[in-house]
């Protein structure tokens, strides 16, 4: 069993996987094949004590998985995008090769016009799962020296400063996007319904409620969109996977299957505290005027993130009691909507990535672990291309 836990992010097409030094990310290209990419996590702010006391530590690690998880979410975006670009140029093999991976066509149709949009309207759930999963990572500074590996460089292909500018853009979006729809729109609902009433703490309680609602319809809806619903599919392969290495059984499909999709560590709860954590902040603030109102939901969001990132860790060392797994279980719930099973070939993609992250911990994959064709993912990015793409994946 790891000694250290392992988190992650599902993306398009592949899963993020956070390690203590480093993380690992795999994707399953539209040709079928399996690529990767790693990049350290000790350097830059990580090392300065002060950014690891309480509450702070927790506002430090959720900035950097939401740029990092975000950065990565335009990438693997990315790569599917240049990819469709080359197979309508006929320049390059988006067919199913046939395989059995189901990567090949079924693949490109889950990459289609869709897919900038539903990356859009993900980022704020997928980032902030991310935030949670990772608890003992630190901020990457990806400018500094040995920061960042070869996939991550500006120059490559596609990744320039238009994408230094997507990577801004989605995450101010998401950022807007995630306040006014899940803060300061059941504000104004609860206003315009009890507040004509009360001010008191029924307005409070109906403005949490809204809130909740807001949550679950949010991500009902967009799971009915395709490439959505593969997202948490990856989501729960990843999940999966994890369950396994933390059970000591070999990094095989097969011993994943016998694992659910949720997983009691997952992200989602993280926004679950949140919620309920808000619900009890705002009741404190009580009545304001209308402004203010609105500037105490926007200011309130860093503290309320980390009073809940310090209540997920308090809950994670206390797992083992009932009561705990109790209070706890509304993330189970909600992750009946943000996991879903997984087909072979995504688990595939999940234990590559989660291999990988093994790797550049300096950590032994397990005993009998499957070993997939990968390579590296500078190939597809413009970077040099790999004489051993298609060969085995990393050996334990």
């Amino acid at each position: 069993m790891a000694s250290y836990q392992y988190g992650g992010q599902a993306l398009i097409e592949g899963v993020l996987m956070r390690g203590r030094h480093a993380l690992a990310v795999a994707l399953r290209h539209p040709d079928g094949s399996i690529v990767w990419a790693t990049e350290r996590l000790d350097l830059g702010l990580r090392a300065r004590r002060a950014l690891k006391l309480p509450f702070l530590r927790g506002l430090v690690v959720l900035y950097d998985t939401l740029v990092t998880g975000t950065r990565w979410l335009v990438r693997s975006a990315t790569i599917q995008a240049l990819a469709l670009e080359d197979a309508d140029d006929g320049s390059g093999n988006g067919a199913d090769d046939g395989s059995g991976t189901g990567a090949g066509k079924s693949g490109q149709a889950a990459a289609g016009t869709g897919t900038v949009l539903h990356t859009l309207l993900l980022a704020p759930i997928l980032a902030a799962v991310g935030a949670a999963e990772g608890h003992d990572s630190g901020y990457t500074d990806p400018d500094a020296p040995g920061g960042s590996s070869p996939a991550t460089s500006g120059s490559s292909r596609g990744l320039g400063k238009g994408y230094s500018v997507a990577v801004g853009g989605m995450l101010l979006f998401s950022l807007v996007l995630g306040i006014g729809l899940f803060f300061l729109l059941p504000l104004f609902l609860a206003q315009a319904t009890v507040g004509r009433v009360s001010q008191g703490f029924a307005f409070q309680l109906s403005e949490g409620v809204i809130r909740v609602a807001i949550f679950i319809g949010y991500l009902m809806l967009v799971g009915r969109a395709a490439d959505v619903r593969r997202t948490f599919q990856y989501h729960g392969a990843e999940h999966m996977s994890i369950h396994t290495l933390e059970a000591g059984d070999p990094l095989t499909v097969d011993a994943a299957r016998k694992y659910p999709t949720a997983h009691p560590r997952c992200g989602t709860e993280f926004l679950v505290v949140v919620l309920i954590v808000s619900i009890l902040a705002f009741a404190v603030v009580g009545s304001l005027p209308p402004l203010w109102l609105v500037v105490s939901r926007v200011v309130l969001v860093p503290v309320i993130a980390a009073v809940s990132y310090e209540i997920l860790q308090l809950g994670a060392r206390h797992r083992s009691h009932a009561v705990v797994r109790w209070l706890w279980s509304p993330g189970i719930w909600v992750q009946k909507i943000t996991t879903r099973q997984p087909t072979d070939a995504m688990i595939e993609v999940a234990i590559v990535s989660l291999q990988q992250a093994l790797i550049a911990d300096g950590r032994e994959i397990p005993e009998g672990s499957a070993q997939f064709a990968s390579r590296p993912i500078e190939s597809d990015l413009g970077g040099p291309k790999d004489d051993a793409a298609g060969s085995p994946g990393p050996k334990p």
